[in-house]
């Protein structure tokens, strides 16, 4: 277990104002179902009697309970948070992928229209004005990549308005669109 990743995690959790507020929710349900309405359904008394009959006779246990009603969905909400974040950490990593990738990363219809961009990738895009595939792969490669749903060839493509040479792989997808990722490659 990465403890670092945990760690940040927690931290990442205490600083989220809504486990505060739905530990305070919570905790003041469970405070007037435990410290109010139970003790009113059982005997029949004034609750708030009943409570302050109990702050007199046993304080500390009394704030002990109430401290608990609220450190208890505090504690429980962070731990399944953390939990499900460092559960699907590779899947947000992985989602999270095409918008850190400094190579272009994007998904296009057959007729080269982009579908989406990562953010990297629009930032490369906007600065060359790169609106179609073929602007960027040329349209001979193009017609390559829509020829072959099987996504098995590579090609090595030159981008003059960059001066750089890139390998494109891709994948088709079921709405008919294809992934293409480029990796740049050393000069």
């Amino acid at each position: 277990m990465d403890t670092r990743l945990v760690s940040s995690l927690i931290f990442d959790k205490f600083k989220d104002r809504g486990t505060y507020i739905l530990a305070l929710i919570v905790g003041t349900l469970i405070n007037i179902y435990g410290q109010l309405l139970v003790p009113w359904l059982r005997n029949g008394q004034d609750p708030f009697e009943k409570l302050a009959d109990e702050f007199h006779s046993n304080t500390g246990m009394t704030l002990f309970s109430i401290f608990l009603a609220y450190a208890f969905p505090f504690c429980v909400g962070t731990y399944s948070a953390v939990a499900m974040r460092y559960k699907n950490r590779r899947i947000e990593s992985i989602a999270d992928f095409p918008e850190r990738k400094p190579d272009p990363v994007f998904r296009a219809s057959k007729d080269g229209v982009l579908v989406e961009v990562g953010a990297e990738t629009q930032r490369l895009f906007d600065r060359y004005q790169i609106a179609t595939a073929q602007s960027i792969l040329g349209d001979e490669v193009w017609a390559r990549v829509i020829a072959d749903r099987q996504g098995a060839d590579r090609y090595t493509v030159r981008f003059d308005k960059e001066g750089s040479n890139y390998l494109v792989t891709y994948t088709p997808t079921n709405e008919d669109q294809i992934n293409v990722y480029m990796t740049r490659l050393a000069d």
